[in-house]
């Protein structure tokens, strides 16, 4: 959700309606609530999700019900439901808008489609490996695939984990301290994210990534740093806000991210950046393709095949593709250092850190850039250099800034990374940490972030920035 007064008033309408309905109504009314929100957006996005969730759960129903008397049949249908939510996938992600394939280069892709769409696929998987105690009622699978708070960006939940939180909405309770506490955390820290940090970032990286050869070497670099920051505040922060919101509902989500910049390896990296994906790869490509169980070669093999398909999973562009194979070599190549026994001095682990993080900056470029060429431009003047002398001063300019602006970001990106090391250090969300803070304490802590924010986030009419990054993938 957006930070706007009609979106405040719509989660205000929502949470009204949710707590005077009777308990038993509750998932119809999220549905209902969540349905009035999609159509807002897309009315096509509305439609295809409804279409969408009808043929499958029709689908899941008859794998469920053939699974005893004809497995068979029962496999069929999964397979054959796989893919169809496959094709739709690729008709809307493969197909280039540059006119060679007629009117299906015309195609939008719809609001949140890859997020359901996945989902789609687990749920027919899952059926067919009877992980529901109770398959679930028509109204709870839909919730499960519109709820609002979830649905522009994830995170990509599984129906048992969403049916158990589903089965306790009715004795949830609005007056509730210790959810509230961990609701607001949530909701005050993703924005705190988003307006703090993200958008600031969001009004300059462009100026790198579209207009290189404008620029220092140097400041490419520092450019490449600051998207880098900024995809990671944008889309944690909006998981954080969307663990909140559902909090507020009786309804538990799936933790996105853990501090993924101080991750030990690639293969750590990717157990805490975008975690609801990286284990829906797992379970539905890696494991399925052989994992680890058929030698050494296979297993780098089967990663690799998952990161092309992570990278075409984000877009049809040359950029994304290599995106992800990028991945899948860097993580190839960790697995084999990490078997010579080369990162067991300590030394040599913290050079490891560093590495991965560089790493994974590195192929940022590509994943933000607009295409395979503009990258290799970025990186061309990057290295090769521009020609340009540009002072600090000149570079701020350019950029449309301020160092008063900069000073802001540099405090709020550092209080952010402090965030993450006690995230990693205790191992718990920052919303849990907080929530466990005496009231008091907790209070206070609201009220300061809440007015940093207000006075110095990145928002209002002179700020030209709309949605979440992810929304587009």
């Amino acid at each position: 959700m957006s930070f706007t007064i009609s979106s405040l008033l719509f989660l205000t309408a929502g949470l009204f309606l949710f707590y005077i309905i009777k308990p038993s109504l509750r998932v119809h009314i999220l549905c209902a609530v969540s349905l009035f929100y999609i159509w807002r957006l897309s009315v096509s996005a509305c439609i295809t999700v409804i279409v969408t969730t009808a043929i499958v759960y029709f689908m899941a129903q008859l794998i469920s019900k053939n699974r005893s008397d004809n497995p068979r049949l029962s496999k069929t249908i999964c397979t054959l439901g796989c893919i169809l939510c496959i094709l739709s996938l690729c008709v809307y992600k493969m197909v280039p808008g540059d006119g060679v394939f007629g009117p299906f280069s015309k195609i939008v892709i719809p609001i949140g489609f890859s997020y359901y769409i996945f989902q789609s696929i687990g749920f027919l998987v899952e059926t067919y490996k009877e992980k529901f105690k109770e398959f679930p009622k028509l109204s709870e699978f839909l919730l499960y695939q519109i709820f609002f708070a979830k649905f522009l960006s994830g995170p990509i939940e599984r129906m048992e984990r969403f049916q158990t939180s589903l089965k306790k909405i009715s004795e949830i309770r609005f007056l509730d301290e210790e959810r509230l506490s961990l609701s607001f955390s949530y909701i005050i820290y993703g924005y705190f994210m988003k307006l703090m940090i993200a958008d600031r970032l969001a009004s300059y990286t462009p100026f790198f990534l579209e207009h290189p050869s404008t620029h220092e070497s140097w400041s490419l670099v520092v450019g490449s740093l600051m998207y880098t920051v900024q995809i990671y505040a944008d889309f944690a922060g909006y998981s954080s806000i969307a663990l909140g919101i559902a909090s507020l509902f009786g309804i538990k989500l799936t933790q996105n991210f853990r501090a993924p910049y101080l991750a030990e390896s690639m293969s750590d990296f990717w157990r805490r950046w975008h975690i609801s994906l990286s284990s829906w790869l797992k379970d539905h490509i890696y494991i399925p393709l052989g994992g680890n169980r058929k030698g050494s070669f296979r297993k780098y093999l089967n990663t690799f095949i998952v990161f092309v398909v992570c990278g075409l999973w984000h877009g049809n562009g040359m950029n994304f593709l290599v995106w992800g194979m990028m991945h899948g070599i860097f993580s190839v190549v960790d697995v084999m250092l990490d078997k010579t026994g080369i990162w067991k001095n300590k030394v040599c682990a913290v050079i490891r850190r560093i590495l991965v993080f560089c790493s994974v900056s590195f192929a940022w470029i590509f994943f933000g850039s607009g295409s395979f060429s503009s990258a290799i431009t970025f990186l061309k003047y990057m290295i090769l250099g521009t020609g340009n002398n540009t002072t600090i001063e000149a570079e701020l300019t350019l950029i449309e800034t301020t160092m008063v602006q900069i000073v802001i970001l540099l405090i709020s990106i550092a209080v952010m990374v402090a965030f993450d090391i006690l995230i990693k250090k205790k191992n718990m969300d920052f919303g849990e940490i907080l929530a466990q803070l005496p009231l008091g304490a907790r209070l206070f802590s609201f009220y300061v972030m809440i007015m940093v924010i207000l006075v110095f986030g990145a928002y209002g009419p002179s700020t030209d920035i709309t949605g979440f990054m992810y929304m587009q993938f």
